[in-house]
């Protein structure tokens, strides 16, 4: 089984130092940044702990990230913050957490919301915590752990991810997956191509085009209504079942 999954891993492996100490918020303050959105063609969010939501919205003049930095310790505060660079037709917002935090005893997040142009594509890297996605062109994301749900994307969705679960609904193009852990959920898409799933279940229903899962480890797979072919080219352990498959259908098993 093949997992290219290595920006992720390395995202999660930093995660578990703090993980279960997010919930320590002693000391909060907020957090904003804003640039115009004239000229961008693509913006990239970059999370690092605490939870993300990205929603496009359309005709927004602006680009603007709102946050709750938290601390439980007062001295760290101040270098919990959101900045925002251009870099050509590029728009980069990151979450900063100093590096040092991760590794102390001290608890460190940045909960955070951006708003963009609904017709800009996204690139997303995170490190722990929760994502949303939402009312965008396209959307490119990377997370290391965490839940992520995926919603009303127009064009293609890629997505990277170390464990948590995965749900996926109405987008428009092609969603494309390499996921190690957790749940996989996948509803009214373009055609769907999963590269590589360590485990956990996998459930997709009411796809316009084929379904393709190149390798998949342990766990249950649902396929249903979709229009196209389904392939599932190298399956572990678990049960697989297929209703309502308009094209060609291929199980291989080890």
């Amino acid at each position: 089984m093949r997992f290219p999954l290595v920006l992720a891993a390395s995202l999660l492996a930093a995660a578990p130092l703090s993980a279960d100490r997010f919930g320590d918020c002693s000391h909060s303050a907020p957090r904003r940044v804003s640039a115009p959105a004239a000229g961008v063609t693509r913006v990239v969010v970059i999370g690092k702990a605490g939870s993300l939501k990205v929603s496009g919205r359309q005709g927004a003049a602006d680009i603007v990230a709102n946050g709750t930095a938290c601390s439980s310790d007062a001295g760290d505060l101040p270098r919990i913050v959101l900045e925002s660079k251009r870099s050509g037709s590029d728009l980069r917002i990151e979450a900063v957490i100093p590096e040092g935090m991760f590794f102390s005893l001290a608890s460190a997040r940045l909960d955070f919301e951006v708003v963009v142009p609904s017709n800009l594509p996204l690139v997303v890297t995170d490190g722990s915590g929760s994502v949303l996605v939402e009312n965008v062109a396209a959307a490119s994301i990377t997370d290391g752990s965490g839940e992520i749900e995926v919603r009303g994307v127009a064009g293609n969705v890629t997505v990277t991810d170390g464990s948590g679960s995965l749900s996926v609904d109405n987008v428009g193009g092609e969603v494309r997956i390499t996921d190690g852990s957790g749940s996989i959920d996948i509803r009214r898409t373009g055609a769907v191509v999963i590269e590589a799933d360590g485990s956990g279940s996998i459930d997709i229903a009411t796809i316009a085009r084929s379904v393709t899962i190149e390798d998949d480890g342990s766990g249950s797979v649902q396929v249903a209504d979709v229009r196209g072919d389904f392939s599932l080219l190298e399956k572990g352990s678990g049960t697989v079942d297929y209703d309502r498959i308009g094209g060609r259908v291929r199980v291989n098993k080890r």
